[in-house]
């Protein structure tokens, strides 16, 4: 047995102490010291090393300095003992750092051997569940391999960009997976008689969603764009920490014909302007929180928020009347996109969100959504939009305490029979199956 071990088995009983009487002890599993020496805290002797390689290194030489040590003594009168204290937690140090590396670059190959698979099966081209399955559970398996690698480990910041190129694959696996198991929307959108002319995206809010048509916009965006509108008004009052009671001019230039609560040449509190958007639909607050707001940032914070599809360009407009700066139309969105900013609204993930989740649940439309809403569902918000090209609804529905976002929108249609009819066959099949399996 190499001699360094007698020290892995003698406690240190005293720091201080004079080495009077000192005899070998027989080692004993009772005397082993507790040595928690972090990698990070190597003494000034050991030098850093910059590699696997490297630490092998330091270790083997390491275990030749205690095997060169005299064996462990203990004075039988006041139990102090001889250990090389420092040696040994370095040599811990370094035997821990030497197992995160050894298991940063197990995870870094099985994160490569794993993206090269993904990668070959995307090639096959093949769209059916079972193959979108295997492409989505190796590029999630590829990432929690590259999170897993130790973020002080050689590997971090080769693993951190790897992650920068395997997150957008996972996301698209991920996406298309859910839409290979979205085989039941379809079929609901054919019994209500739409067929091909609806979208319809729902997902939980732990983001698990299905979809038909959801990556198509629909034929107009109608009232349902007042949902990104209000989430980039609640972004600038939060990073420019204004005040939502503060109050705004409601300009003359954006009257259109409304049923809303606020009037042209007037002053209200931007949370009540933001409320009468959502809540009553109003297109005179909506024209003038696009004032507010400025085209540019509302961009800007769309693009941020990773929405590519979804683009504000134009005012609305009501029977006859055009607001003045009526911008570029058309504005475009997607169910997609529209779902997921719902679904941070209800999870409440920016400032500002209860805001506008206050104005989902004081929707004065009843006809859609909540009337196709039935028990044990329960309704818990909504924003609908209507013109001569769509017509559509986001609802938010809670069933036996798990919540979901529906979001379906028609071309060409003023049905709302049909727009029922889909919201309610997705509510159905949610309580049939205990959610969408």
């Amino acid at each position: 047995m190499r001699r360094f071990w007698w020290y892995l088995l003698v406690v240190p009983i005293s720091a201080v102490g004079v080495m009077a009487g000192a005899v070998l002890v027989q080692s004993h599993a009772a005397l082993t010291p507790v040595l928690e020496t972090p990698y990070s805290e190597l003494s000034p002797g050991v030098p850093k090393a910059k590699s696997l390689t490297e630490l092998y290194q330091v270790r083997d030489r390491l275990r030749a300095e205690l095997d060169q040590q005299p064996p462990a003594l203990i004075s039988a009168t006041t139990g102090a003992a001889s250990v090389p204290l420092a040696l040994l937690q370095n040599l811990q140090a370094t035997e821990i750092r030497i197992q995160v590396e050894e298991t940063a670059q197990e995870n870094w190959k099985k994160a490569i051997r794993l993206g090269s698979e993904a990668t070959a099966e995307n090639a096959s081209k093949k769209d059916s569940e079972a193959s979108s399955q295997k492409r989505y559970s190796l590029w999630k398996d590829a990432v929690g391999s590259l999170k897993a690698i130790d973020k002080d480990s050689f590997l971090a910041k080769q693993a951190a960009q790897k992650l920068k190129e395997y997150e957008p694959k996972l996301g698209i696996a991920a996406y298309r997976y859910d839409t290979a198991r979205s085989g039941f929307l379809k079929k609901i959108a054919d019994e209500s008689g739409m067929g091909s002319r609806v979208h319809v995206t729902v997902c939980t809010l732990e983001r698990e969603c299905r979809r038909y048509q959801g990556s198509e916009p629909p034929a107009s965006p109608a009232s349902l764009i007042k949902v990104p509108i209000a989430i980039a008004t609640m972004q600038k009052l939060a990073s420019q920490k204004i005040d939502p009671k503060t109050p705004i001019m409601v300009s003359r230039g954006n009257y259109t014909e409304d049923a809303a609560k606020i009037w042209v040449g007037q002053e209200y509190p931007i949370s009540k302007v933001l409320l009468q958007m959502i809540s009553y639909s109003s297109n005179i607050a909506t024209n003038q929180l696009i004032d507010y707001v400025g085209w540019d940032y509302i961009s800007q914070v769309l693009q941020e928020r990773g929405y590519r599809v979804t683009k504000v360009r134009t005012k609305l407009v009501g029977e006859r009347t055009y607001p003045s700066g009526l911008g570029n139309p058309p504005n475009f969105i997607n169910t997609d996109e529209l779902t997921d900013m719902m679904v941070g609204i209800y999870n409440n993930e920016h400032p500002g969100d209860e805001l506008i989740l206050e104005g989902l649940v004081n929707q004065y439309d009843w006809a859609l959504g909540y009337e196709a809403t039935k028990r044990p569902a329960v309704w818990i918000g909504e924003k609908t939009g209507q013109n001569s090209k769509v017509l559509g609804s986001t609802t938010g529905v809670n069933i036996k305490g798990d919540r979901y976002v529906i979001t379906v929108a028609i071309d060409n249609t003023g049905s709302e029979p049909a727009v029922r009819k889909v919201i309610r066959g997705i509510v159905q099949h949610l309580i049939a199956k205990g959610g969408f399996e």
